[in-house]
């Protein structure tokens, strides 16, 4: 274990975040006490469970604690995600005699009687510029723009000598959280932290194992917090826009539907003329009936809603189609072909060099299959070959022309 302690005040706020933890009944990891210790500009590259949640409460509670009328910011890609970082900062100051300490409260900022603040932001430029800050946390940088990073965030320190602290899994190198990671001239300026899924205890090696097994190639990323190839698959992922925070109502599911072993495809998304904004996801195995259905009215989506369903109706995805029109919906029914599927890949590709599709970050498993995208003896499919996520994708991009549904009775 390392101590990057270099001064009292440093000292008395890792002292604190230690305390909070043992006050909460949590017991860190030695990577985690280590980057509490940290003092100054710090950039985590990290896998998936490793606990940066409960340290980021920590560093932006201590520090606002001990630091009297400071501001920290959070910011992640969503408000959501935001929200979530900053309801454990809520649950620790509301551990007594910590709860002593609060002035007032809301849903997004905490304001302390030493006349300090935590404010929890979306990554929206709206939203942030205008701050002066003490120390800002950015949750899953590498998968924020980074001007953002580099036009907002940045100035919002520059005048209070104040600290950045990145933390992300591992997404794209053209990227100024990937530039700082490893660039060799800021060690002075930067803690650098790689913190693989198997440094946490509490996740087995059997665990991991099955994780490796079912992600292929994308397993380093995820989990051995290691980059991978940008351009691995057909797609320039450089050039798909994540969204922040897509506040806007579902008016298109597009559904690819497996066999009774394999797995289904559901993309939940808003489309306006060419624009189209990719909102969540679900990947279940299996093409049950009422698995659809479910899916479809855990959404708040009914048969009298003005709703787009496009479904894969080639094989077995005929059976979903007549099963939906059963229920009341209206789905339109695709049926591929090579040269259907070649013509829909290439305007997708269109779609994406034309920043035409936006996609919601917490898509993390379309963006996978889109970053493991081959076309191999004319067919599109990804390097472990789970798909159905991507061709849920690519009936966005497929000529709308249907055949009539069979309806059964």
């Amino acid at each position: 274990m390392l101590v990057y302690i270099k001064n009292d005040v440093c000292n008395r706020c890792f002292k604190l975040a230690l305390k909070i933890s043992r006050l909460y009944g949590i017991t860190l990891f030695d990577y985690q006490i280590d980057m509490l210790s940290v003092e100054g500009n710090c950039i985590v590259l990290g896998g998936r469970q490793i606990g940066k949640t409960t340290i980021t409460a920590l560093k932006a509670l201590s520090h606002a604690i001990i630091h009297a009328n400071t501001t920290t910011l959070i910011v992640s890609p969503s408000l959501r995600q935001s929200l979530h970082l900053f309801d454990y900062i809520i649950q620790f100051i509301n551990i007594d005699p910590l709860n002593m300490l609060i002035e007032s409260k809301s849903k997004t900022e905490l304001k302390l009687v030493n006349g300090s603040r935590i404010i929890s932001l979306p990554s929206s430029p709206n939203t942030i510029r205008g701050y002066t800050a003490h120390l800002v946390i950015v949750d899953e940088a590498n998968f924020i723009d980074e001007e953002l990073i580099t036009s907002v965030l940045f100035p919002t320190i520059s005048t209070t000598r104040g600290y950045l602290w990145l933390i992300s899994t591992p997404y794209k190198k053209d990227h100024i959280f990937y530039q700082i990671y490893t660039s060799t001239s800021n060690s002075n300026d930067w803690h650098k932290f790689r913190i693989p899924s198997s440094m946490n205890p509490l996740i087995s090696k059997e665990f991991l194992a099955m994780q490796e097994q079912s992600l292929g190639i994308y397993y380093k990323q995820e989990y051995e917090a290691e980059y991978i190839d940008d351009h691995t698959g057909i797609f320039n992922i450089s050039k798909v826009i994540l969204d922040t925070d897509l506040q806007l109502d579902i008016n298109t599911i597009y559904i690819d539907v497996g066999g009774y072993s394999d797995y289904m495809g559901i993309l939940y998304c808003n489309k306006k003329g060419n624009l189209l904004y990719v909102l969540d996801e679900y990947q279940g195995q299996g093409q049950y009936l009422d698995q659809v259905n479910n899916q479809i009215v855990s959404k708040g989506i009914n048969p009298d809603q003005s709703i787009s369903i496009v479904v894969d109706s080639t094989g077995v995805g005929r059976g979903i189609e007549e099963y939906l029109i059963q229920l009341g919906y209206k789905p339109k029914g695709i049926i591929w072909n090579r040269d259907k599927q070649r013509d829909a890949m290439i305007k997708a590709m269109y779609a994406i060099q034309n920043k035409q599709l936006f996609i919601s970050s917490k898509c993390f498993m379309l963006i996978r299959q889109m970053k493991e995208a081959v076309f191999k003896t004319g067919k599109l499919t990804t390097l472990s070959g789970i798909d159905d996520l991507l061709y849920a994708l690519m009936l966005a991009y497929a000529d709308n022309t249907k055949r009539q549904a069979r309806i059964l009775y």
